[in-house]
This record gives C-alpha cells, sequence and structure tokens, in this order.
C-alpha cells in the first residue's frame, strides 16, 4: 500500500473550478441500474451528522484507503495518486467532501475480482467502473451512482466491419469482452446466446486479441473504447455503441457490505453531483458524446 505524496494537481484542480458552469445530461445519475432495480440513491444518509468531517470509521485512522487497478485511461492517468483521470479526480473530490486531505488518501492496487467479491475489503472504497446490479449487492455496498454508461464496440479501421452502422451489419463478427464484468451480459443481450463470444481478463488482453485478428470487435464501457483507440490501439475505431434496450447501466463505488461509510460516501457523491463537480469531471476526461448507438 502506497502512502500518498503531497503534490499540486492543476487539471484536476481546474477541472473542478469550472464545475458551477458545466452540465451533462446524458451522465445523471438515478433512474434503475442494469439489473432493473430502484434508484441506487434510495440508501442516501437519513442523518448527516453521522458524516462530520475526520470522523469516519476507516480501516486506518485519519486515512481514507481506496482500492483501483492499475492505470488506464480515462479513468487513471499513469498512477491513481496523480489526480488525473476521471475516478482518480473523483476519489479526491469525494474524500474532500469527507473531510481528508489528499495526503491522507493511501492506495491499494486490487483486482476488479476481490472487489466484487463478498471477501472482506482491503480498502474503505474502490473505484474501478463498477456497474451497480442486484446480484452484486448481495456481496457489496455501493454509493450512489456517479456516472451512466453504456457498451461501445471497438474494431479495427481497416477491418471488415469498419463501416458498420447497425448490430445487423456486425452479424457473424468474432466477439470479444470483459470477463467478470458486465460487458458479457450486455453483448448476449444485443447479439442474442448464440454469438462468437470471447471473454478477456482485461480490456488490454482483448484489444489485442482485436489486433492481431483473432477477434473481429471487441466490447467494453465506451469511454475506455475510446481512450483504447485514441491512445492505446490508434489503428481502432469505435463505431457504436449498444442499445440500452431500456437498461440503465450506472457504475458506483464500492465499499464493504453493510459498510459503516457507505450512507456518509453516497451522500458525497450526491453532493458533487448537485453542485456541477460531476458534470464538469465528465467534460474534461469522458470523450464519447458523439459515439451513435447501433440500432
Amino acid at each position: 500500500m502506497r502512502r500518498l505524496r503531497r503534490r499540486t494537481r492543476p487539471v484536476l484542480l481546474a477541472a473542478l473550478a469550472a464545475t458551477t458552469t458545466l452540465t451533462l445530461a446524458a451522465c445523471s445519475s438515478g433512474g434503475t441500474d442494469e439489473g432493473g432495480m430502484a434508484d441506487p440513491t434510495d440508501g442516501a444518509p437519513s442523518d448527516a451528522a453521522q458524516c462530520e468531517p475526520g470522523a469516519l470509521p476507516t480501516l486506518t485512522d485519519d486515512v481514507l484507503t481506496v482500492g483501483a487497478g492499475e492505470p488506464y485511461l480515462p479513468w487513471y492517468v499513469d498512477d491513481p495518486e496523480s489526480g488525473e483521470g476521471f475516478e482518480s479526480a473523483l476519489i479526491y473530490a469525494v474524500a474532500d467532501r469527507l473531510g481528508y486531505a489528499a495526503e491522507d488518501v493511501q492506495w491499494q492496487t486490487v483486482t476488479f475480482e476481490q472487489i466484487v467479491s463478498p471477501a472482506v475489503k482491503p480498502f474503505d472504497v474502490a473505484a474501478y467502473q463498477t456497474s451497480i446490479t442486484d446480484e452484486r449487492r448481495q456481496a457489496v455496498d455501493f454509493s450512489s451512482p456517479y456516472l451512466t454508461t453504456r457498451q461501445g464496440v471497438v474494431v479495427m479501421e481497416d477491418g471488415p466491419y469498419a463501416d458498420a452502422t447497425s448490430l445487423a451489419d456486425l452479424d457473424g463478427a468474432k466477439l470479444g469482452v470483459t470477463a467478470a464484468q458486465t460487458s458479457l451480459t450486455l453483448t448476449e443481450a444485443a447479439f442474442g446466446e448464440d454469438a462468437d463470444v470471447s471473454p478477456y481478463s482485461a480490456a488490454g488482453d482483448g484489444m489485442q486479441a482485436l489486433q492481431s485478428g483473432t477477434i473481429d470487435a471487441m466490447v467494453m464501457d465506451v469511454d475506455q473504447g475510446v481512450a483504447a483507440s485514441t491512445e492505446y490501439f490508434p489503428d481502432s475505431v469505435v463505431i457504436g455503441t449498444l442499445p440500452d434496450e431500456g437498461v440503465v447501466e450506472q457504475y458506483g463505488l464500492v465499499l464493504d457490505v453493510g459498510s459503516p461509510l457507505t450512507d456518509c460516501v453516497s451522500q458525497a457523491v450526491d453532493e458533487l453531483e448537485e453542485d456541477g463537480t460531476l458534470a464538469g469531471l465528465r467534460t474534461t476526461w469522458l470523450r464519447s458524446d458523439d459515439v451513435p448507438v447501433l440500432e
């Protein structure tokens, strides 16, 4: 576990300074999640006094321990502690609302499986693009949603599906998804259970399979797909997103099931939504607004 060094984060500070004038309706919280359950904000704290800054029962006194995976755009830039990247900036904004200075945040590298398992967590809260579902709620707690997202379809620019504009145009394509995440469920819902779908342990592994021709298309979070095609695999392109079919996919911060911090973290996320901070972070770090839906 790494102790955070004090540093100035100009990109984060600029993003937060501009938030009062920025909005992004497409990423508003609320509604139902991909599991079709009630509004994930239903568990909002009933007593704000319980969230007094600096008085929370964290794993380590006066420290907020945060779980995250390996850095990957647009969520983290180089290192989670940099404050750059959507989820890194989000965590520091939440920590500030909870009364923790930047130097009081510690980062713990974890796997996605560790985050969604029912085992006791080595962190107070985790930010790992985790979709809120009824099934996962049996094993972990979620904060209020901080992002409503879609699944993007990435293909090679010179591949046979580069001109696809509909799901029908992708008929017969070999599809890749990230294992243990909701990409598999949503891909099968869109293309049918008989679709040729291969799960990969990480999005990067799937993108390498796409580049080598093992698969024809990779399905992943659209914002991550945009980052992959512009930063890591510039010979690929996001051709569109899967239709939502009336199902809203939302990301929440993850806590141990029954955590005494859940209500306070949700309150912090709600406040950041209400004052425009989240909208500003989305505008700064996410670039998927103009990606069309594949009907």
